[in-house]
């Protein structure tokens, strides 16, 4: 069942156009530029209602999931939405979908709607696309389920493998070989003290004196051979061949002060930690040497652009900086014009969520029922995407194609 309508037009001068920025290059013709079909998914906290946005033409549709407040995830290539519902121990998927014209030909990304994988599973909580697999971390019984993205659209089977301990609140990182790094609880109670390797039949390929103890992990992230975790501890980095090693947090650090939340960037030695009390910051696994992004003691969201080129973090009261990974320039800086949602009551808050895309920013404001698409250049609201719905999470669904 859905429902499509359009939205009020906001009088802007400036459109946000999806296209390639370099209009000069010359043409070649067995090579097309990249096309990107820009559009958000978002749920709604109060019913399974979900809205699919087209940014560029401001029509939505409406779509029901399977239950509310589902937490929205963007796939690797982004051309397909995950959709988690811890509560009620269920996954499924959708394609954003359409036609992307190339002129001389087309490419037909199916229906839009919901894809063909969905399953069920205890408390799936920890989402992960990378090495063109998709994988679900479930708390509840500490198994995986795993899948190939490009499966989504007609394949109606997920694996589901053990990763070798007991039930905890876990994370994964899946390696190029296709081995994956995954938390295991040690001594913990809720929190996870230790990684090994397992590869995807759920056998544990490292030894067990390769893994450290730490005195909690949360958070992950990885490239092609390398996994960071944060920790209480310090910063556990895990290679796949099993290495293991641990980079101190600075001494400004006070005590139980640790990253919760990893990033990958586009580089292969650098990652990015962030912690609400101090800020976010880059960790070389190189050097061993953590330094300062964007030091605040009230860091709201942080997140890497989809190239992983750039990061970009906001504070609660609204202060923006976008950050160039490589030369550790900044690339914006302002403070925002509207004002966000910001108080949390703990897990499963109706707050602002936040995606970056192509130089915009866009935000959701649930008290107001819409969404802001931002010009980060301009430090201005370019639309307004007024909702009926109160927007718990969105993700932008954007695909390219380049051939």
């Amino acid at each position: 069942m859905k429902k499509t309508y359009l939205l009020p037009l906001l009088a802007v001068s400036t459109l946000f156009m999806a296209c390639s920025k370099d209009d000069d290059a010359p043409v070649n013709d067995d090579h097309h530029e990249d096309h990107e079909n820009v559009s958000l998914l978002v749920s709604d906290a109060n019913s399974a209602s979900l809205n699919f946005i087209n940014v560029d033409n401001e029509e939505v549709t409406a779509y029901q999931a399977s239950y509310a407040k589902g937490s929205i995830y963007a796939t690797e290539s982004g051309r397909y939405a995950v959709i988690t519902h811890r509560d009620n121990n269920f996954t499924e998927t959708f394609n954003i979908g359409g036609e992307i014209d190339h002129g001389d030909h087309s490419h037909d990304l199916g229906e839009t709607g919901f894809g063909a994988i969905k399953f069920e599973s205890l408390k799936p909580t920890h989402f992960k696309s990378e090495q063109d697999y998709v994988a679900v971390y479930n708390d509840g019984d500490a198994t995986l389920t795993i899948f190939d993205e490009k499966t989504i659209a007609n394949n109606t089977t997920a694996k589901n493998i053990t990763t070798g301990t007991t039930a905890h609140h876990g994370a994964m990182v899946i390696f190029k070989n296709g081995n994956i790094a995954v938390t295991k609880l040690g001594n913990g109670a809720v929190l996870p003290e230790k990684v090994h390797i397992i590869n995807q039949d759920g056998e544990v390929v490292s030894e067990e004196e390769q893994s450290l103890s730490t005195s909690g992990i949360h958070g992950s992230a990885g490239n092609n051979t390398t996994a960071l975790f944060g920790s209480n501890t310090g910063v556990l980095v895990v290679k796949d061949n099993g290495e293991q090693k641990i980079i101190n947090y600075p001494t400004s650090f006070e005590e139980n002060v640790w990253f919760g939340s990893i990033l990958a960037t586009t580089s292969d030695v650098i990652f990015v930690g962030y912690t609400s009390s101090k800020g976010a910051y880059f960790i070389n696994i190189n050097s061993e040497e953590i330094t300062p992004i964007h030091e605040t003691a009230e860091l709201f969201k942080c997140m890497v652009s989809r190239d992983k080129k750039e990061i970009l973090s906001i504070t609660k009261s609204g202060d923006i900086k976008v950050t160039n990974v490589i030369s550790n320039s900044v690339v914006y800086e302002g403070k925002l014009s509207i004002t966000m949602d910001t108080e949390s009551d703990g897990h499963g808050s109706v707050t602002t969520n936040i995606d970056y895309f192509d130089d915009f920013l866009y935000l959701s404001i649930p008290s107001e029922e819409k969404i802001i698409q931002y010009n980060l250049e301009k430090m201005e609201v370019v639309k307004e995407f007024n909702l009926g719905i109160t927007p718990y999470q969105f993700k932008i669904l954007a695909y390219d194609i380049e051939h």
